[in-house]
């Protein structure tokens, strides 16, 4: 059974949120902080989305596998995700599906978080799971530049009806640029072999620091 509480998570109110009460295939959505996972944890990098009105529903650390929760996999997400404009209506692609789940992993998209370890991905994976997310990634490997992930507006459309994991340039109208070029194949395995060969190094320096601001663009364009 589903709960809409990550199970060994730890619990940060995220603040009020509105309820999802789209239709359709369940989601799970991929970004980063941009900041160095050795140096700043889940819970400093949940209060600082939170301070700055860009609440996801999980925040992760994937060197030291801390995940901190800030809104139940009911309630939408706070964070601009992209948008576009159908016959005069505007969608907001955060409102569709049964639920539209977004991660964001502590670490840069220039340094992809895939390259280095991922504790506890797996239990993280199980959660998406459990509320129906497939382990597919419809729009191909992220980390390409333009609108959707380098996509047409239509064919970002088409891959995002389908459900699954997208990277946070991969949404419909998203003008971010994260989670960069992560390997897809590594991360739906759970952390294992996949497409990329077995653990890496550390994805960040000794004494590295994180960027004075690395806020994401928001969405400002639709078509």
């Amino acid at each position: 059974m589903a709960k809409a509480w990550m199970p060994g998570a730890e619990r940060i109110d995220g603040g009020p949120a509105h309820t999802v009460k789209g239709a359709g295939a369940p989601r799970a959505v991929w970004t980063v902080t941009g900041s160095d996972p050795g140096v700043w944890s889940a819970a400093e990098e949940a209060r600082r989305l939170i301070q700055e009105g860009r609440t996801t529903h999980l925040v992760w650390n994937p060197v030291s596998g801390r995940v901190v929760q800030l809104l139940a996999a009911t309630r939408r997400a706070g964070m601009a995700l992209g948008g576009t404009a159908i016959f005069g209506r505007h969608l907001d692609h955060g409102d569709e599906g049964r639920v539209c789940l977004v991660v964001a992993v502590v670490g840069t998209r220039e340094r992809p978080f895939t390259d280095g370890p991922m504790t506890g991905l797996s239990t993280l994976l199980e959660w998406l799971d459990s509320w129906g997310v497939s382990r597919t990634w419809p729009a191909g490997p992220p980390g390409r530049t333009g609108v959707g992930g380098g996509a047409t507006v239509e064919a970002a459309v088409r891959c995002w009806s389908r459900g699954g994991h997208f990277g946070h340039d991969q949404v419909p109208g998203s003008v971010a640029h994260a989670p960069g070029p992560v390997s897809v194949g590594r991360l739906l395995s759970g952390g294992g072999s996949g497409a990329s060969g077995g653990q890496g190094a550390p994805p960040f320096p000794k004494g590295s620091v994180r960027p004075r601001s690395h806020q994401e663009p928001q969405p400002s364009v639709t078509i």
